[in-house]
Protein backbone atom coordinates (compact mmCIF):
# COMPACT_ATOMS: atom_id res chain seq x y z
CA UNK A 1 0.00 0.00 0.00
CA UNK A 2 1.37 3.48 -1.10
CA UNK A 3 2.63 5.45 2.12
CA UNK A 4 0.14 8.18 3.08
CA UNK A 5 1.64 11.38 1.74
CA UNK A 6 0.59 14.40 0.19
CA UNK A 7 0.94 13.92 -2.98
CA UNK A 8 -0.89 10.40 -2.30
CA UNK A 9 -4.25 12.20 -0.41
CA UNK A 10 -3.93 15.11 -2.94
CA UNK A 11 -4.50 12.53 -6.14
CA UNK A 12 -7.02 10.75 -4.47
CA UNK A 13 -8.81 13.58 -3.67
CA UNK A 14 -9.03 14.37 -7.37
CA UNK A 15 -9.36 10.36 -8.38
CA UNK A 16 -12.30 10.72 -6.28
CA UNK A 17 -13.79 13.63 -7.07
CA UNK A 18 -13.75 12.18 -11.16
CA UNK A 19 -15.36 9.09 -9.88
CA UNK A 20 -18.33 10.50 -7.88
CA UNK A 21 -18.20 13.07 -11.26
CA UNK A 22 -18.65 9.96 -13.05
CA UNK A 23 -21.49 8.69 -10.80
CA UNK A 24 -23.74 11.74 -11.02
CA UNK A 25 -23.59 11.95 -14.70
CA UNK A 26 -24.19 8.14 -15.17
CA UNK A 27 -27.30 8.48 -12.64
CA UNK A 28 -28.38 11.73 -14.47
CA UNK A 29 -28.12 10.08 -18.21
CA UNK A 30 -30.00 7.04 -16.72
CA UNK A 31 -32.93 9.03 -15.61
CA UNK A 32 -32.48 10.94 -19.19
CA UNK A 33 -32.49 7.88 -21.42
CA UNK A 34 -34.45 5.55 -19.52
CA UNK A 35 -37.39 8.13 -19.68
CA UNK A 36 -37.52 7.86 -23.13
CA UNK A 37 -36.88 3.97 -22.65
CA UNK A 38 -33.14 3.63 -24.27
CA UNK A 39 -29.40 3.84 -22.72
CA UNK A 40 -27.24 5.65 -22.82
CA UNK A 41 -25.32 3.05 -24.80
CA UNK A 42 -28.08 3.01 -27.37
CA UNK A 43 -28.14 7.28 -27.43
CA UNK A 44 -24.72 6.73 -28.67
CA UNK A 45 -25.27 4.72 -31.38
CA UNK A 46 -28.41 7.03 -32.77
CA UNK A 47 -25.79 9.70 -32.14
CA UNK A 48 -23.15 8.43 -34.38
CA UNK A 49 -25.59 7.23 -37.31
CA UNK A 50 -27.00 10.97 -36.78
CA UNK A 51 -23.70 12.61 -36.89
CA UNK A 52 -21.95 10.22 -39.65
CA UNK A 53 -25.34 8.26 -41.35
CA UNK A 54 -25.35 4.87 -42.27
CA UNK A 55 -22.52 2.26 -41.16
CA UNK A 56 -21.14 -0.91 -41.33
CA UNK A 57 -21.69 -2.89 -37.73
CA UNK A 58 -17.56 -2.97 -37.52
CA UNK A 59 -17.66 0.99 -37.96
CA UNK A 60 -19.99 1.59 -35.24
CA UNK A 61 -18.16 -0.71 -32.88
CA UNK A 62 -15.00 1.47 -33.52
CA UNK A 63 -17.23 5.01 -33.12
CA UNK A 64 -18.32 3.81 -29.96
CA UNK A 65 -15.18 1.99 -28.97
CA UNK A 66 -17.22 -0.95 -28.17
CA UNK A 67 -16.91 -4.88 -28.66
CA UNK A 68 -18.58 -6.55 -31.85
CA UNK A 69 -20.63 -8.55 -29.60
CA UNK A 70 -21.81 -5.40 -27.55
CA UNK A 71 -22.52 -3.21 -31.15
CA UNK A 72 -24.70 -6.20 -32.26
CA UNK A 73 -26.56 -6.55 -28.79
CA UNK A 74 -27.44 -2.44 -29.06
CA UNK A 75 -28.51 -2.66 -32.33
CA UNK A 76 -30.32 -5.57 -31.68
CA UNK A 77 -32.13 -3.76 -28.86
CA UNK A 78 -32.49 -0.55 -31.49
CA UNK A 79 -34.18 -2.71 -33.92
CA UNK A 80 -36.94 -4.10 -31.90
CA UNK A 81 -38.26 -0.65 -30.99
CA UNK A 82 -37.99 -0.18 -34.75
CA UNK A 83 -35.48 2.84 -34.00
CA UNK A 84 -32.77 1.33 -36.87
CA UNK A 85 -32.52 -0.98 -39.79
CA UNK A 86 -30.35 -3.59 -40.82
CA UNK A 87 -29.19 -3.76 -44.16
CA UNK A 88 -27.23 -6.89 -45.73
CA UNK A 89 -24.18 -5.40 -47.72
CA UNK A 90 -24.24 -6.92 -51.24
CA UNK A 91 -21.34 -9.12 -51.82
CA UNK A 92 -20.29 -10.03 -48.07
CA UNK A 93 -22.93 -11.52 -46.06
CA UNK A 94 -20.68 -11.02 -43.00
CA UNK A 95 -21.16 -7.06 -43.42
CA UNK A 96 -24.17 -4.83 -42.38
CA UNK A 97 -25.17 -1.66 -43.07
CA UNK A 98 -26.84 0.57 -39.85
CA UNK A 99 -29.34 3.42 -40.35
CA UNK A 100 -30.95 5.08 -38.44
CA UNK A 101 -35.17 4.97 -39.12
CA UNK A 102 -37.54 7.59 -39.11
CA UNK A 103 -38.71 7.18 -35.26
CA UNK A 104 -35.18 6.63 -34.22
CA UNK A 105 -34.30 10.17 -35.69
CA UNK A 106 -37.07 11.29 -33.92
CA UNK A 107 -36.53 10.00 -30.92
CA UNK A 108 -32.11 10.62 -31.23
CA UNK A 109 -33.51 14.76 -31.38
CA UNK A 110 -36.13 14.68 -28.31
CA UNK A 111 -33.22 13.16 -26.09
CA UNK A 112 -30.74 15.39 -27.35
CA UNK A 113 -32.67 18.36 -26.90
CA UNK A 114 -33.30 17.07 -23.20
CA UNK A 115 -29.57 16.66 -22.78
CA UNK A 116 -28.62 19.66 -24.06
CA UNK A 117 -30.70 21.31 -21.34
CA UNK A 118 -29.56 19.21 -18.65
CA UNK A 119 -25.96 19.79 -19.69
CA UNK A 120 -26.44 23.48 -20.05
CA UNK A 121 -27.62 23.97 -16.49
CA UNK A 122 -24.94 22.17 -15.35
CA UNK A 123 -22.29 24.21 -16.77
CA UNK A 124 -24.26 27.76 -16.61
CA UNK A 125 -22.37 28.84 -13.96
CA UNK A 126 -18.42 27.91 -15.77
CA UNK A 127 -16.86 30.52 -17.15
CA UNK A 128 -16.00 29.98 -20.82
CA UNK A 129 -12.60 29.88 -19.65
CA UNK A 130 -13.14 27.76 -16.92
CA UNK A 131 -14.79 25.10 -19.42
CA UNK A 132 -11.56 25.08 -21.78
CA UNK A 133 -9.46 24.53 -18.44
CA UNK A 134 -12.02 21.65 -17.68
CA UNK A 135 -12.36 19.87 -21.38
CA UNK A 136 -8.72 20.16 -21.31
CA UNK A 137 -7.68 18.86 -17.97
CA UNK A 138 -9.99 16.19 -18.40
CA UNK A 139 -8.62 14.76 -21.57
CA UNK A 140 -5.50 15.04 -20.26
CA UNK A 141 -6.66 12.43 -17.38
CA UNK A 142 -7.81 10.42 -19.63
CA UNK A 143 -5.23 10.26 -21.76
CA UNK A 144 -2.68 9.51 -18.63
CA UNK A 145 -5.51 6.93 -17.47
CA UNK A 146 -5.15 5.12 -20.50
CA UNK A 147 -1.43 5.32 -21.05
CA UNK A 148 -1.00 4.40 -17.37
CA UNK A 149 -3.62 1.04 -17.65
CA UNK A 150 -1.49 0.24 -21.04
CA UNK A 151 -3.81 0.82 -23.89
CA UNK A 152 -1.91 3.49 -25.38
Amino acid sequence: MPARTKTYEVDQKAYNAIIATSKVMRHAALRLFGDEGITDSQFLALDALVSDGPMLMRKMGDAMLVTPANVTGIVDRLEEKSLVRRTPVKGDRRATIIEITPDGGALYERVAKKKAIMVQKALTTFTKDELTTLHGLLERFQSEMSRSIGDR
